[in-house]
């Protein structure tokens, strides 16, 4: 019996799916699947990330979202390929076919998208309580690249909503998310370092975990324009910034990937300075809430 380890977020809700898949894929072929949730205080945790040079010291330097390990040693992560997960296995399929997410296809040109902004077409939404199940949506059905397969999606609610229910005991504001005609097209959440720091995303290390909240989810509907849409999510978090109970807020800002998942130039746009340094082409940078 060959046995894999995998370690997951629930941050990210597409987690749950990637899990689904992957149980799919192994089914008899004699895998034993172990999985967890990632937890910043697992020790054997921390020295299986340190082992594969993705912490240092027992800090992160890569956001954990699905790390498949096999004798110790990672063999996938985000997005899982079946094709890298059996040769590192050494398992023989015939058929490579793999269930890939599915893209509805949908474009806006920077344009068009710069005039439903001046024309206030878009909605631009908090995300709270009473609207976190509606944010959820475009990872489901809008995720840019391809959406969860839809046998997944109440698993991937189920395992994202546990991650709210932490925050909602924390903070009553979450980010904001944009809706035009009943689709939402970019979110930007804002989650408690503490909560971000023990599900495996990167955050700042100096300060008060209490005193800070840290920018997670960062993304933008399939066929939005990335760039445009990440200036308008920050600038309209930046609009409700009293909404936060918190002293900073901070970010990872990522060089050399002006349209990624959280690109350096936005940060540096909205007044976050850089506070530490994580790797070559990654920083915390932070700004105040006072």
């Amino acid at each position: 019996m060959i046995k894999i380890e995998v370690v997951y977020s629930p941050i990210c809700e597409a987690s749950a799916s990637f899990m689904g898949i992957l149980q799919e894929w192994l089914e008899g072929k004699n895998v034993e699947i172990i999985s967890s949730i990632f937890d910043c205080s697992s020790e054997y945790q921390k020295k299986l990330y340190e082992s594969n040079g993705l912490a240092v010291n027992g800090r992160m330097l890569e956001t954990c979202f699905i790390d498949v390990f096999y004798k110790d040693r990672l063999i996938d992560s985000v997005p899982l390929s079946k094709r890298r997960i059996f040769l590192a296995l050494g398992i023989t399929d015939d058929n490579y076919i793999e269930d890939r997410f599915t893209i509805v296809p949908d474009n806006l040109s920077v344009d068009e998208f710069r005039k439903l902004v001046r024309n206030e077409e878009i909605s631009w939404i908090p995300i709270t309580k009473d609207t976190f199940m509606e944010e959820m949506d475009m990872c489901l059905h809008n995720y840019p690249l391809g959406n969860p397969p839809e046998r997944f999606h109440s698993q991937c609610i189920k395992l994202k909503k546990h991650v709210f229910d932490e925050v909602w005991k924390e903070e009553v504001y979450a980010g904001i998310y944009a809706k035009y005609k009943d689709i939402v097209i970019g979110i930007i959440e804002v989650f408690p370092r503490e909560i971000m720091k023990k599900y495996g995303f990167l955050t700042g290390s100096t300060g008060n975990d209490r005193d800070y909240l840290t920018v997670g989810c960062y993304e933008v509907g399939f066929g939005i324009p990335r760039k445009e849409m990440i200036d308008e999510l920050m600038l309209h978090l930046e609009l409700n910034q009293t909404c936060f109970s918190r002293k900073w807020l901070e970010g990872i800002g990522v060089y050399e990937w002006p349209d990624g998942f959280t690109p350096y130039w936005v940060f540096d746009k909205y007044g976050f300075k850089k506070k530490e340094i994580i790797s070559e082409y990654k920083v915390v940078m932070e700004k105040s809430l006072s």
